[in-house]
């Protein structure tokens, strides 16, 4: 992927509002965040951000992310100590993020959370329009404990492991955590974690793939109905050319996670935006 630093200069993050965006990060993937944070500083610059060193980012990686404004980088020896003692008494939830990273997607969005709302993304989503929902709820607008991207239409998910890892558990179908908006204190429950992770195959825990997304339909699942809703379509998981043309739609995603390949010039092909000055204030 060309090094972002050939994208225009974005507005800085200012944290002023109350939600965080967290996104776990590695070396690698640097690139293609700050083109993922920069698309979305065009719209909406209030939120802090959070970004989780998977432990391979290095000094060069820290000072280019902290540039962006308000955002922390938290070290994963940071993050290790502290996850470790608030959740001293969740042994299997400690034992299963040590040797499954990406369970700090789930985990340690929620612990290290510094205000009481969290939007989840992965380093690989692209904003193309105002997030007006998020931006409402995060003002508190919408009296919901989790918005989320919906994921339909393509295979492999997560959710197909449900019916045998975790029988008789209800679970949001349809849905991808590479993209979710949540209330902490409503969302996130240890203890269920905990009990979730006890009631799944000890074979599935420690795969690369899919276990977050599993178990973020489950904790999910556990919530009234009513507190729990579907983006829609203007937010749909799925790479740009995968998706129906909507001149609303606000992500994609997956721009730089198949196959190895870049995507990017299909996006700014689209959004022209991704390499130019915005020519619009962000919202507050």
């Amino acid at each position: 992927m060309p090094r972002s630093d050939t994208l225009p200069a974005a507005p800085r993050f200012t944290g002023e509002a109350p939600v965080e965006v967290h996104t776990l990060l590695s070396h690698q993937h640097v690139e293609r965040c700050l083109v993922a944070l920069r698309s979305l500083a065009r719209f909406w610059t209030a939120p802090a951000v959070v970004l989780h060193d998977d432990g391979t980012l290095d000094a060069d990686d820290h000072v280019r992310l902290r540039a962006l404004g308000a955002a922390r980088v938290v070290s994963r020896a940071e993050a290790d100590a502290q996850v470790e003692q608030t959740l001293a008494n969740f042994p299997l939830v400690l034992r299963t993020r040590r040797g499954n990273p990406r369970i700090m997607q789930l985990v340690d969005y929620f612990v290290l959370a510094g205000r009481p709302r969290v939007i989840g993304m992965d380093s690989d989503v692209v904003f193309l329009n105002r997030p007006d929902r998020l931006i409402d709820w995060a003002n508190g607008a919408e009296a919901t404990a989790l918005l989320y991207s919906p994921e339909h239409g393509w295979q492999p998910k997560g959710i197909h492991w449900l019916p045998d890892a975790v029988p008789g558990r209800p679970f949001v179908d349809d849905m991808c955590c590479g993209f979710v908006a949540a209330d902490a204190a409503t969302f996130f429950d240890a203890a269920y974690l905990e009990e979730l992770m006890q009631r799944t195959d000890p074979d599935i825990l420690p795969r690369p793939r899919f276990v977050t997304q599993m178990l973020y339909s489950l904790m999910a699942g556990r919530l009234s109905p009513e507190l729990v809703r579907d983006l829609g379509e203007p937010y749909r998981s799925g790479r740009l050319e995968w998706l129906p043309e909507l001149p609303e739609r606000v992500i994609c995603h997956y721009f730089g996670s198949h196959d190895g390949e870049d995507y990017l010039s299909t996006l700014t092909a689209a959004d022209p935006g991704l390499r130019q000055p915005s020519t619009e204030e962000p919202a507050s």
